[in-house]
Order: structure tokens, then sequence, then C-alpha cells
């Protein structure tokens, strides 16, 4: 009966234990499970329900992620449901049973605990691409059973700990895309022996040279990753390559290692060879080419600083061959074994590219670009079956386009850019299987572009029922650079998936055809520096990203929706294309109305022509009558009397000159109105008459002093000179309006104190305010009142346009109370449009003053302390 009791008594002890342990875990569990912030897939949510019942062992039952025996959690896996939150990993170390905690795939955010080490039966724990952060605490090392470590894709930093060495169980140690930091040797000496070891994408240091010291990493490892980090000096120092007998994928590439590469002899395991984009150099090691020494599949050497030839390949393994961007020379090798990928490009390789039909039917990407080949592809068929891409710009390569190209089935990218290929296009390429991307630009093709005209007619003389009837599926098309003519095909809007048509600089004529707007995937397209005529087709997609259609001879309006792209997409060129200045705000529905406006303001402007025009023949008739009445006052006097004082007369001359104004818009073709100022005691004869300028531009203006090479009397005051004399040079003759021209030059202001645009400029109204030997000054007035300061320059004034602007600046830069800022400048298309802008000052000429006339009762003249030369000029 004791005996019985005993027992019973254990079982409850060990039930009770049992309970309280399942029990503990659990609530580890549910703490964990607090921190958990967003659950999208809602199966932890759900399932970790703490009022569910447990199993007879105390497990909890049907937990998503979670494995249980014995009343103790062995496993939690919760990878990849989207857990937003703060992970207690502090938690789930009081779980000293648990064998597997896996959360990869995450969002979770925290840092590693030092209670971790206490986490004795763990042997895989993998936090791959979540948020954790912090560093490596040194009691991970404690966990002696760990096998599986996978920390990769977090915000981990700073140095790993010592003590690697005591995870003698440890097999696949990945720590990629972190920013750990230290010495690389440090850590090799302390693996035990590893099978997966990828410390890519950190901040390690050092090299290799500490691998052969530890033949146990060496003996074992099979994939081993330590690209994109700071890595120098030699790969090795010497050849332990042997050693890695078990070794199958090296990856050093993206450091600054130089030296030789090794000779990897008798390293019969080894599948992948990446040494990219370092410094190494020498020749390349021939035992990666031959056929029985390696199972090389794919090798990879390309942007490092290898010199010499590349030798034969005979390996029957090798499938994936980048040698690009060395310094290799050269011809090509007459063989590439099995090879079905080879990029040989940015080298100096020569030779002749026939020997391509030697090199067999196993080749699928080719690229040989930016060397210094000659020759021709091989026009056979035989072979390159299975080719899909051919790059071969920047070469020496001459004659015609091979018929073959547009016959392999399996083709897609084709790029024979910056050569010296000429002759017509086969039509074939434009209607292959599979080929979505032509680039032909840069060469010398000539002829039509080999597509059909649907209204019956074919742009080239090639016989189009020879080509497949299939759809195309055309991506890219880039023949810029060429000599092509002709129209442009109708069959162009066949081509439904193009995305980026480019024709520029070619010598197309015509129109535009309107079947280019069925091309409703266009996002790019380049038709500038061609010969095109007509309008723009509207309905060109919305989508569109890139337009160009300038240095053409386009005229009409362009459409609304490319109103978006700059002026630069239109101009220079077309110099009948009209740029809407806004769209109207309901389309089509306003035509009408847009029509009887323009109707209106053309009504309007002649309205106003001939108000200006009977308005000037009043002003011209007063002004004759007033000298007429003048000249009979003179005479009316007799030799007895007194003559009228000279400066009564300067100033109702100067008052009769001013009603003779008339503006004068700087854009127009100005007529020139001219006649002699008339002094007081003789009779000046007043002609008119009309100097014929180019009705585009704005030529220097007559000034009414010059018009007459009788008068002898000078516009300047002088001692011999009457003072009517220098109060008339302030009232040239002004230039009347004949044609609304505009100015198409460069305007450059210097700030934005003031803002206006050629067009503004040049209707703006202007008057002459005075001459000299280097031009003509106006005082222009914008449309928002503004008054300006134009300064015409004289005809061969300006020698270029790079230094007439550097002189310019240089005078805009200079600031003091006492000068006229500049504005800016203009340089238009022809050698007189050249002028300076500045803010226009309303004061008398200085030479006034200086004159003395006090019958002109001028306002005082400020006079203040001399500033300007110490400050322009210092000592």
């Amino acid at each position: 009966m004791r005996i019985i009791f005993l027992c019973l008594l254990i079982w409850a002890v060990c039930s009770a234990a049992v309970a309280g342990a399942a029990g503990s875990d659990t609530e580890a569990l549910l703490e964990f499970g607090r921190g958990i912030r967003q659950d999208p897939s809602r199966r932890e949510a759900t399932t970790w329900n703490p009022t569910s019942a447990l199993a007879a062992d105390g497990c909890p039952v049907d937990w998503h992620g979670v494995q249980c025996s014995g009343g103790r959690i062995l496993s939690i896996a919760l990878d990849g449901i989207g857990l937003v939150g703060n992970a207690s990993l502090s938690a789930l170390a009081r779980m000293p049973m648990l064998r597997n905690l896996s959360l990869s795939n995450n969002k979770l955010e925290g840092f590693l605990p030092r209670e971790l080490g206490s986490m004795a039966s763990l042997q895989l724990l993998d936090l791959s691409n979540n948020r954790f952060s912090g560093p490596i605490p040194s009691e991970l090392t404690k966990l002696a059973g760990l096998g599986y470590l996978n920390l990769s894709s977090n915000g981990f930093h700073g140095a790993l700990p010592m003590g690697f060495r005591n995870l003698r169980k440890l097999k696949y140690l990945d720590l990629r895309g972190n920013g750990f930091s230290g010495k690389l040797d440090d850590i090799f000496v302390q693996l035990q022996s590893p099978v997966h070891v990828d410390l890519s994408c950190n901040q390690f240091s050092g090299s290799l040279t500490s691998i052969s010291d530890n033949s146990s990493m060496a003996s074992t490892l099979q994939y081993l990753n330590i690209s994109h980090n700071v890595l120098s000096g030699t790969l090795f120092d010497s050849d332990p390559m042997p050693l890695l007998d078990s070794l199958e994928v090296f990856d050093a590439s993206f450091n600054m290692l130089s030296g030789n590469i090794p000779q990897f002899n008798f390293v019969i395991s080894l599948k992948v060879l990446r040494l990219q984009h370092n410094n190494f150099s020498g020749s390349i090691p021939e035992a990666l080419f031959r056929e029985t020494s390696m199972v090389l599949t794919e090798l990879d050497l390309s942007c490092n600083q290898l010199t010499g030839p590349i030798k034969r390949v005979t390996s029957t393994n090798l499938k994936y061959l980048n040698l690009s961007c060395n310094s290799l020379e050269g011809t090509l090798p007459i063989t590439f074994g099995s090879c079905s990928v080879v990029d040989l490009s940015g080298n100096m390789l020569s030779g002749n590219l026939s020997v391509a039909r030697t090199w067999g039917n196993y080749l699928q990407t080719i690229d040989l670009s930016s060397n210094r080949l000659i020759g021709n592809w091989p026009n056979e068929t035989t072979q390159f079956l299975r080719l899909t891409s051919l790059r071969i710009s920047n070469n020496l390569l001459a004659g015609e386009l091979p018929f073959v190209l547009g016959t392999y089935p399996e083709l897609i990218s084709i790029d024979l850019s910056l050569n010296q290929l000429h002759g017509t296009l086969p039509g074939n390429v434009f209607t292959a299987v599979k080929l979505t991307f032509l680039n032909l630009s840069g060469n010398s093709f000539e002829g039509n572009l080999p597509l059909p005209n649907h209204d019956g007619k074919n742009s080239t003389s090639i016989d189009l029922s020879i080509l497949p009837v299939q759809t195309s599926n055309l991506s890219f098309v880039d023949l810029s650079n060429n000599s092509l003519n002709g129209s442009l095909p109708t069959g162009i809007g066949d081509l439904s998936a193009l995305t980026l048509l480019n024709l520029r600089q070619n010598n197309f004529t015509g129109q535009i055809p309107r079947a280019i707007t069925k091309l409703k995937n266009l996002l790019y397209i380049d038709l500038s520096s061609n010969q095109f005529d007509g309008s723009i087709p509207d309905g060109l997609p919305d989508e569109l990203v890139q337009f160009n259609v300038s240095y053409n001879n386009l005229s009409g309006s362009v459409p609304s929706n490319l109103l978006k792209f700059p002026d630069s997409s239109f101009h220079p060129g077309n110099e009948l294309l009209v740029l809407p200045l806004s769209e109207s705000p309901n389309g089509s529905d306003k035509s009408d109305e847009g029509r009887h406006g323009m109707k209106r303001g053309i009504l309007y402007a002649l309205i106003v022509c001939v108000v200006v025009f009977v308005t000037g023949i009043i002003v011209l008739l007063l002004v004759h009558w007033k000298i007429n009445s003048w000249k009979s006052s003179e005479k009316g006097t007799g030799q007895g009397k007194q003559p009228v004082s000279q400066g009564q007369s300067a100033q109702r001359s100067a008052e009769t000159s001013t009603t003779e104004m008339h503006d004068v818009s700087l854009g127009s073709s100005p007529t020139a109105e001219s006649g002699a100022v008339s002094l007081p005691g003789k009779e000046r004869q007043h002609e008119s008459q009309d100097v014929p300028v180019d009705a585009a531009y704005f030529n220097e203006p007559i000034a009414s002093s010059s018009a007459h090479k009788d008068n002898t009397t000078s516009m300047m005051p002088s001692s011999s000179s009457s003072p009517p004399d220098a109060r008339t040079q302030h009232h040239h003759s002004i230039l009347r309006v004949h044609s609304p021209d505009k100015l198409v030059g460069d305007l450059h202001l210097f700030d934005n104190s003031v803002v206006f645009t050629a067009e503004e400029l040049s209707r703006a109204p202007a008057e002459i305010i005075g001459r000299s030997c280097h031009g003509t000054s106006y005082k222009a007035t914008l449309d928002n009142g503004y008054m300006l300061t134009v300064k015409w320059l004289k005809e061969g004034f300006a020698k270029s346009k790079k230094e007439f602007s550097r002189e310019i600046k240089k005078l805009g830069s200079v600031k003091h109370p006492n000068l006229v800022p500049l504005r800016g400048f203009y340089w238009g298309p022809k050698e007189h449009e050249r002028i300076i802008i500045s803010d226009y000052v309303d004061a008398t000429s200085l030479s006034t003053y200086l004159s003395e006339f006090e019958e002109w009762n001028l306002p005082p003249l400020s006079v203040g302390p001399k500033r300007w030369c110490t400050r322009l000029f210092p000592t």
C-alpha cells in the first residue's frame, strides 16, 4: 500500500512540474506576442489564444508555428507572415528546450539580448530579412549546439565577438547585408568546420591570407562569399587552393584586391568563381579554360586590369564567361567550348569578326562591344539558332547588315551601333518573331525604311512578300545618326509594342504619318534633325515622357497634349510651327468661339491702324503749319527789329519736336523720318524719306540732326553754336512701326528684379534718347509700364557671343549708387542684333547743364561729394 501511495505521489509531483513548465513556456510566448503590433495574416493573432485548452502534457494546441513535446516548446517558426513590432527575444530565452527559432522575412525590430546565451538547446537561429540592430553579444558564442546562424539583411553592426571557435557545430553562417566590420582573418581562424559562409555586403577588411592556417575550415568549406567589402592586398599569400578541395562557390567580387589571380590548380570541385570589380592584374590562368582540369561553370573576371590574350576555351562545363572591362589584347578565340554567355566587351581585342563562324551553336548571349574588331558578322544560318542577344557596338565593323540576323528564331536584342556599316536595311529585322531591341545608330545606313505603306506603295524596293507576316514585338528602335531618307512609311504604326523610336539625325522627308498615333505604348520619340514638313499628328499618347521634333520644317499648331514639353522639343527649326499660349478649358467646344474671337481681333487691329494713320497725318499737318507760321513771323520782324531770343526759339522748337514723337516697337521694322532742325534766322527745307530695312530686324535709325549733309550746325553745344542747337539734341525724330516682327535670339537677364521675355521686349514701344560711337540708345516701355534703356550696338562692335557675354556680365556685376545697373543683354542671330539693357533714368543730359543756359529754367543739379572715384578705383 505504501508503494502504491509513493508512486501516486511521484506521478502527481511530476505532472505538476510538467504542467508548470508548459505554463512557463506558454507565458513566454504570450509575452513575445504582446510586442507584435501588426499581423496581416492574422495567424498569430487568431491561434495564440490564452483561453484555449491545452493538451494533456500542457502544450498549447494548434498555435501557428509552435511545436511542443513533453510539455516543452521545441520550435517557433513564424517566417514570412508580415509581422511588425518589437520582438522580445529575452522572453523566448526563458525556454531552455527551444531548438529552432525562425522569424525570417518579417518587419520585426529590436536587438539580440544577452539572455540568448542561456538557450543551451538552440540549434537553429534565423532572424534574416528583418529590422534588428545593434551589436552581437558575446553570449551568443556560448550556444555550443548552434549549427545554423542566419542574421542576414538586418541592421547589425560592430565587430564580431571573439569566441566563434566555441561554436564547433556551426555549419551555416550567413551575416550578409549588415554593417559588420573588423579583420576577416580574425573570423576565419576561429571557424572550425563550416560548410556555408556568407559575409558579403559588410565592411570587413583584410584578406584571406590566414585561410591556409585553418586546414579544418579549408577542407569542409563549400560556399564562400566575401563580396562587397573593403578587402585589399593580395587574395592569398601563397597558393592555398589545393586545400580548398571541397570549395564549389567562391565570390570575392567588388573589393580592392590586387595582384595576380591564383592558378586554381587541382581545385576539382570549384563551379563558380567571381572576382569581378577588383584590381587584379596579369594574365588569366590557363587552368580556368582547360577541358579536364575543372568543373567550372561560371567565371567572372570583369572590371579588373587583366592583360594578355584570351586562350582557347576548351572546357565543356563552362557556361558563363565574363571578361569585360579589362585590357585584354589579341584576336578572338576560335572556340568558346560549351559557353552560352560570352562577354568580352570593353577590351582591346582586334582581328576579324568572321572567326565567329567557328564558335558552335551553344552561344545565347554575345557581347563584344567597345573593342577594335573589323570585318562583319558571318552571313551563315547553320548556327546561332539559340542566340538571344548580339551586341557588337563601338567597333570598326564595315559592310552591309547581314540578312541572316533577321532569321535567328530566338534573337531578342541586336546592338550594332557606332560602327561603319552601310547600305540599306534588310526588312526582316523589323518583322523578326522575337526581336524586341534594335539599335543600329551611329552607322552609315541609307535608303528608305523597309516598312510597308498601306496605300499599296512600298517605301523600298525589297519584295515585302518574302517577309514574315507575324506581328512585330519591337519595343526599342534606334536608327539615329545615319543617312536614311525618303518618307516615313505608314507601316510604322504596325510596330504596336514600340516604346522608344529614335530617328534623329537622318534625311527623312515628307509628313509625319498619322499612323504613328497608333503606337499607344510609345514613351520616347525623337524625330529631330530631319526634313519633315507638314503638321504634327494629333493623337500621340498622353503618356509620352520625351518628345523632340526640332530642326525640321514642321508647321501648323502643336497638339495640346504635347505642350507639356519644353520649347527645345520644337525649336530651333520649324519656324512655321505654332505653340498656343494656353489650352482651351473646354477643348473643342470653344473652337468656334476662338475663330470668332480671332476675327474680332483682326477687325480691332485694322481700326487701330486706321486711327493711327489718320492721327499721324494730322500731326504732320500741324507740324507743317507751325513751321510755316514761325517762318512768317521771322520775316515780319524786319531788319530794324530785335529778333526772337535764341532760348525762346529753342524752347518752342523743343515743344514742337515733342509733339512729333511716335513710338517704335523694338522688334519691328521701322522707317526713319528725318529732317533738319531749323535754326533762327535760317530756312531749312523739311524732308522726309522712308529707309528700307529688313522687316524681321530692327536696324539703327537715322537721326534727324544728321539727315542733311549741308547742315553745318553741330548738335552738340560749342562756343559758336546757339543754345537751341544744344537743346535740340534731346528730341530726335522717332520711328514709326510697320511690322510686328519678333526678336528671336537669346535674352539673358542678370537677376529676377525685372523679368520679361524677348517677345515682350519686341513689342515694347521705344523712342531714341541718344547716340554714340557704339550705337543708339532707346527708351523702351514694357507692357507693365516698366521703362528700360536699350542700347543697340553698331554692327561689328561685338565679335563673339562668349566674349560679349563675359564682358557684359563683368559690367553688370559692378554696383554703385551713381551707376545705372545693367539688367541683361540680347544676342540675336544677325550680326547687328546686339543689345545692352539697363534701367531708364529720366534726367537731362549733363552737357546741357555744362552749357549754362539760364533761359531753359532747368532743375537744380545735385552735386555731392566725389565718392565714385574712391569706390570704383580705390588707392
